[in-house]
């Protein structure tokens, strides 16, 4: 272990060697070494990174490469100030001012992702979905990005890896979409995403061929809970928006009760109610 006069942080952030949480030293003690943990932005460790050491006239002195875990050393050829650069893929590059010294340094290195991932939502009319949330998860389930689209659809989500995603879009008046994708190594991947509108369910409540004004319609989905609910106009017409696909029944209230069947799987379905009385009697009992 380290001496205690060791155990302060100077003043760029670089201390002595010391064991990481997991008991695992990064580098050994006693010795010029540099060395530390490389990781992103959100804690998890960079793979694999391309370290050089450069002196202060520019030129490389040392180079190393990073562990599997995010951990590196590099040993610099003398006392001395050099800068740090680490790479890697995926990543924008970093420098890091350092000082190598009589004993081990610890320095940790935070990278900033050079991937993105981008593209336009626009509805099946082509038209752009202002006000969408685009969100990208990994295989763990993790948000590793997301935005919110522009007036004219387009979204950008930075810092996305290499990899493969689930991308989700969410927008007012659509059906949420869900897709699987896979970022290239070049870390740019342009998605353009397509939502469906939710459905409206329409049409005309009659009583002995004339139309019905103030019938309640009711929309119960498979469960019974009711998902929506209108009134008819003067003319007997009847909107309800926002269903999902699947399957429905639509209740009238008028006497007897009216109740009919109808599957809806496209933008927009015309569902008609005839009710089995006079259209005089029902605005009496309203």
């Amino acid at each position: 272990m380290f001496a205690d006069d060791l155990s302060e942080t100077n003043s760029i952030g670089v201390q002595p060697i010391a064991e990481e949480s997991t008991g695992q030293a990064v580098a050994s003690a006693g010795t010029r070494t540099i060395g530390g943990w490389i990781r992103r932005d959100d804690g998890r460790p960079v793979l694999d990174a391309v370290l050089t050491l450069i002196d202060q006239r520019g030129h490389q002195v040392s180079r190393a490469t990073g562990g599997g875990d995010g951990s590196y050393t590099i040993e610099p050829p003398a006392a001395g100030n050099y800068v740090l650069i680490v790479s890697a893929n995926g990543h924008q590059p970093e420098a890091v001012n350092v000082t190598a010294a009589a004993c081990a340094q610890h320095v940790d290195v935070t990278l900033q992702g050079s991937g993105e991932l981008s593209g336009v939502v626009r509805s099946a009319a082509r038209e752009p979905v202002a006000g969408a949330t685009v969100t990208v998860t990994d295989l763990r389930g993790e948000v590793v990005g997301a935005a919110v689209t522009a007036a004219d659809g387009v979204y950008t989500c930075k810092g996305v890896l290499a990899g493969t995603y689930t991308l989700v879009t969410v927008a007012a008046r659509m059906r949420p979409a869900a897709t699987t994708l896979t970022v290239p190594d070049s870390g740019r991947f342009r998605f353009d995403i397509e939502l469906a509108p939710m459905a409206m369910l329409w049409g005309t409540v009659r009583a002995d061929g004339h139309a019905v004004h103030d019938a309640l319609v009711t929309v119960l989905d498979w469960s019974g809970a009711a998902v929506g609910t209108a009134r008819t106009d003067e003319n007997g017409r009847y909107l309800v928006t926002d269903l999902p696909e699947g399957e429905y029944t639509v209740v009238a209230r008028g006497y007897p009760l009216v109740t009919g069947q109808v599957t809806i799987t496209g933008s927009q379905v015309d569902h008609d109610i005839r009710l089995g009385f006079d259209a005089d009697e029902f605005a009496e009992l309203s």
